[in-house]
């Protein structure tokens, strides 16, 4: 500890240390928290607390969006990505934004939550409250005052939050033996749509990397690294270090602000696609069909196919086409089938045999495929995740197109 402490000196512009009395010293000298950050401690039966709060108009630029952009994003774009109810259709404004700083990664019960920020449109405006625990004696207090906020939202947006910071700040509440002030649900978790929008065009979706690429977010000096957190917040609570701590109330508030400018920038994306090489049209796509809205996912299919990756255009064809035969628009579907015949997937040949012989009732002309297909795959030249039950399924169908068309029945060994 003494090794790690001494580090954050040295990157904080701090002393080596030079013992207990040396570390004492330097903690008297550090200013009050209230001198650094603005806000107030609040002191409850269960302790004391530091709150802050501050407000945003919904014409404040943060990167290339503004706060109150999201307003305009349809209710409808969240229903592929939400974990929970869905009726009614999800509302961010009466949501809660909110994310944790802890002592830790670990979801065990030694990790506590120092830190909540929660973020509501009220009043026509974006209002920001940080709920700040200065000792572990005193999680009561935090508790108690992020459940009276947590409890007047209908819905909750994080980013990773689904899988972290809301499953750690029940167990917080359970262990405080308190009940969970909201039930997790309906739970919008930014991550999820970034995955389906970036992941393959960005090298990370990282909350940092989305800001830099996406958002043209830039944070100051200000900002403490999330890796060192938890240990920013243990060198308050043993030697009282301040300075460092209002850079972990920075970095708290940057990660609200950034959550409602990516959900604005996705929410536009979903609803109105205006820029075909800045995110994954496939998922796009995926996410239109999900929602029923089939003409624009056919729409981005297409674009995709048109996509300059060779892959993305190749998932492209693949999606088109299925969405065309779930839609009854078969021979659409069958036109790009054929197209990719000659290609390096045996999922056309499979598509088209099926065509042949259920619709068409052409056995023959489904024979042919499969046998292309089967040569194919003797040759290696033909892509497919599983080959061995590929060859089995296409044996079985030849079999049972030769006995339709009489000639014996064709076995592979």
């Amino acid at each position: 500890m003494d090794s790690l402490l001494a580090k954050l000196r040295q990157i904080w512009g701090g002393h080596s240390a030079q013992g207990a009395s040396l570390a004492g010293a330097e903690a008297r000298r550090e200013p009050p928290l209230e001198e650094l950050v603005e806000g107030e401690w609040v002191s409850l039966p269960e302790g004391r607390c530091f709150f802050v709060e501050k407000t945003f108009a919904l014409d404040q630029a943060h990167g290339a969006h503004r706060l109150g952009d999201l307003l305009a994003v349809p209710r409808e774009v969240w229903e592929p990505f939400l974990l929970g109810q869905r009726e009614p259709p999800f509302d961010p404004r009466a949501a809660a934004f909110f994310d944790v700083e802890t002592t830790g990664l670990s979801r065990g019960a030694g990790t506590y939550c120092f830190l909540v920020g929660i973020g509501r449109f009220e009043g026509g405006a974006f209002r920001l409250r940080q709920y700040f625990m200065p000792d572990f004696s005193e999680e009561g207090a935090l508790l108690e005052l992020a459940a009276r906020d947590f409890a007047t939202c209908e819905g909750l947006v994080s980013f990773n939050g689904r899988q972290f910071d809301w499953p750690l700040l029940e167990m917080r509440y359970t262990l405080g033996r308190r009940p969970p002030p909201h039930a997790g649900e309906p739970h919008l978790d930014l991550l999820l749509p970034a995955r389906r929008l970036w992941r393959g065009k960005l090298p990370s979706c990282a909350l940092s990397a989305l800001e830099r690429d996406v958002l043209g977010v830039g944070r100051t000096e200000e900002d403490v690294p999330g890796y060192l957190i938890p240990d920013v917040y243990l060198d308050y609570v043993l030697q009282g270090r301040t300075r460092p701590m209002a850079g972990v109330f920075y970095h708290n508030a940057m990660d609200l602000l950034s959550m409602v400018a990516l959900a604005a920038r996705i929410g536009q994306v979903v609803a109105q696609p205006t820029e075909p090489d800045a995110y994954n049209l496939v998922s796009l796509g995926r996410a239109y069909a999900c929602q029923g809205h089939y003409e624009r996912a056919l729409e981005a299919f297409r674009r995709a196919a048109g996509s300059a990756n060779r892959h993305e255009a190749a998932q492209g064809r693949r999606e088109l086409a299925l969405l065309l035969k779930r839609l009854g628009r078969l021979d659409e579907a069958m036109a790009i089938w054929w197209a990719e015949l000659e290609g390096g997937d045996v999922h056309p040949y499979i598509e088209l045999a099926k065509q042949f012989e259920h619709r068409l009732k052409d056995f023959a002309s489904a024979r042919q495929l499969v046998l292309r297909a089967i040569e194919r795959l003797e040759w290696g030249d033909i892509a497919c995740a599983d080959p061995d039950q590929v060859r089995q399924d296409l044996s079985h169908r030849l079999a049972r197109l030769e006995r339709r068309l009489g000639i014996g029945a064709f076995h592979i060994k």
